[in-house]
């Protein structure tokens, strides 16, 4: 088996068609090609303006805790695998 997932690969997939109003089966290059998603779903993501309040000061998801840089000791605990404890006897 190679690296593509599941759905990528069937032929009997059955789905809504992307050009007309009904259901098929089988893959359609656009929506489950190997390659990539549809391109409708890609997105590019610029800033658009300064964060905080008014735009000054910082943007409130960095307080959470789960923002890349600014991860809580909780959530830098949890990526070191180190939440939960298995006991084995």
């Amino acid at each position: 088996r190679d690296w593509s997932m599941p759905m990528h690969q069937t032929d009997t997939l059955f789905h809504k068609s992307k050009i007309s109003m009904s259901f098929m089966f089988g893959g359609e290059a656009d929506n489950h090609a190997l390659n990539t998603v549809p391109k409708e779903t890609l997105v590019r993501v610029i800033k658009a303006e300064d964060g905080g309040l008014h735009g000054q000061g910082k943007w409130v998801g960095i307080s959470t805790g789960f923002t890349p840089g600014h991860e809580s000791d909780f959530m830098q605990k949890y990526m070191a695998g180190r939440t939960v404890i298995v006991n084995r006897k």
